[in-house]
C-alpha cells in the first residue's frame, strides 16, 4: 500500500480516530429497552416498527432454518414471544450491523462474503455456547463481530485513496485488512457499547486466551468448515461434542443463506 495512505491509516487505528459506523437508533433502544424490568412483546414490537426494513428483516430470520417451527410466524409479537427477548436482540444486531457496517463500494463479493461468515460464526457460537451451558447472547455477539473489522477497515482504506486522489490495490487493501481488523473490530464492539468482555473476545480471538475468545475461535474454524479438536480441548469439549455442532452445519448454512 502507498506509504502516505497506510501511515494515515495505522495513525487514525492507534489515536483511536478511526471513523466507525453508528449503531442504528432502532437497534439502540432495544438493547435498552429489554434491559428494562417493563418491557414486553408488545412495547418491543411497536418500538421495531418505526423501522419497516427492520421489521422485515426480523421476520424474514424468525422464520429461517435455524429458528422456524412448524407452525409459520406470521406477527412482530408472536416472533418475540417464541423466540425470546435475547434472540430477537441477536437478530436486531445482524440486521443493524448488515445495513450499516457490510455495504463497502466496489467490493461487493467480498463484504457479502464477510456478512456470511460473521453470520455463521455467530450461529455456531451459539451452539457451542450452548452445549457448554455458557451465556449464549454473549457468544453469539462475540462470534457475530469478530471479523466487524474488515469492512469498517475497507471502507477507511477506501476513503484515504479517494481523498490522495489514488488508485487502490486490491489485493494490498485486503492484506492490510487482514492484518488489523481484529483491533479494529474491538474498537466497534466498544464504540456500539456493547459487554466489554464481547470486545475483549473478538480483540484476541486469533490468539484466544479467555472462555469467550475460545468459543469464538472455535466458531470461527467451524465457518471455515476446519474445526479441531485443538481449539476444542481448552473449552473441555470432547470429540463427539465437536461432532455434533459439525452436524448443525447444514442447518446453520441454510439460515445464513437465507439472510445473507
Amino acid at each position: 500500500m502507498v506509504p502516505q495512505v497506510r501511515d494515515k491509516l495505522d495513525a487514525l487505528i492507534a489515536s483511536g480516530s478511526l471513523p466507525l459506523p453508528l449503531l442504528p437508533e432502532v437497534a439502540s433502544r432495544v438493547l435498552s429497552l429489554v434491559e428494562r424490568p417493563d418491557c414486553d412483546a408488545r412495547k418491543l414490537a411497536e418500538l421495531f416498527k418505526r423501522d419497516p426494513a427492520m421489521t422485515a428483516h426480523v421476520m424474514q430470520i424468525a422464520n429461517s432454518p435455524m429458528y422456524a417451527s412448524s407452525t409459520k410466524i406470521v406477527s412482530l409479537q408472536q416472533a418475540i414471544g417464541r423466540l425470546g427477548f435475547a434472540t430477537i436482540v441477536q437478530i436486531a444486531m445482524v440486521v443493524a450491523s448488515k445495513a450499516r457496517v457490510f455495504a463497502v463500494p466496489g467490493f461487493a463479493a467480498e463484504i457479502k462474503a464477510a456478512f456470511r461468515h460473521a453470520l455463521a460464526t455467530a450461529l455456531f457460537a451459539q451452539d457451542i455456547a450452548r452445549s457448554r451451558k455458557a451465556t449464549v447472547d454473549t457468544a453469539f455477539l462475540a462470534g457475530l463481530f469478530h471479523d466487524f473489522g474488515r469492512p469498517v477497515l475497507l471502507q477507511a482504506v477506501v476513503d484515504l485513496h479517494r481523498e490522495a486522489k489514488l488508485d487502490i490495490d486490491r489485493d494490498d487493501a485486503l492484506i492490510v485488512v487482514d492484518e488489523a481488523h481484529a483491533t479494529v473490530g474491538a474498537l466497534l464492539v466498544e464504540s456500539w457499547q456493547l459487554p466489554k468482555l464481547v470486545a475483549d473476545a473478538v480483540r484476541t480471538h486469533h490468539a484466544p486466551a479467555s472462555e469467550l475468545a475460545f468459543t469464538v475461535a472455535l466458531a470461527d474454524a467451524f465457518a471455515h468448515g476446519q474445526a479441531s479438536q485443538q481449539l476444542a480441548a481448552p473449552l473441555n469439549m470432547y470429540p463427539e461434542d465437536v461432532e455434533a455442532i459439525a452436524a448443525r452445519a447444514d442447518d446453520i448454512l441454510q439460515t445464513v443463506e437465507a439472510i445473507a
